[in-house]
């Protein structure tokens, strides 16, 4: 099984919110973003065929946490 990494993903920003592509598997994670910044959950697009062996909790959680650190930005420590 291979482990999603964070270059492997790519940020882009929608009318209504924020794209997270996973581009090994061609996947897009839509996420609507309201007014006071919090995401909804994501629409997935299907994998393409023959798209690799990921695990779709792995690629869904770093997608998740990219959109909302790229809404967010990271936490102060």
């Amino acid at each position: 099984m291979n482990t999603p990494k964070t270059d492997d993903f790519r940020l882009e920003r929608r009318d209504d919110g924020l794209a997270v592509v996973f581009t090994p598997t061609g996947q897009t994670y839509t996420f609507a973003v309201t007014d006071g910044g919090k995401l909804s959950e994501p629409t997935v697009s299907p994998a393409q065929p023959n798209a690799g062996d990921y695990a779709d909790g792995d690629i869904r959680k770093t997608a998740t946490e990219l959109a909302r650190l790229a809404v967010s930005g990271s936490p102060r420590t």
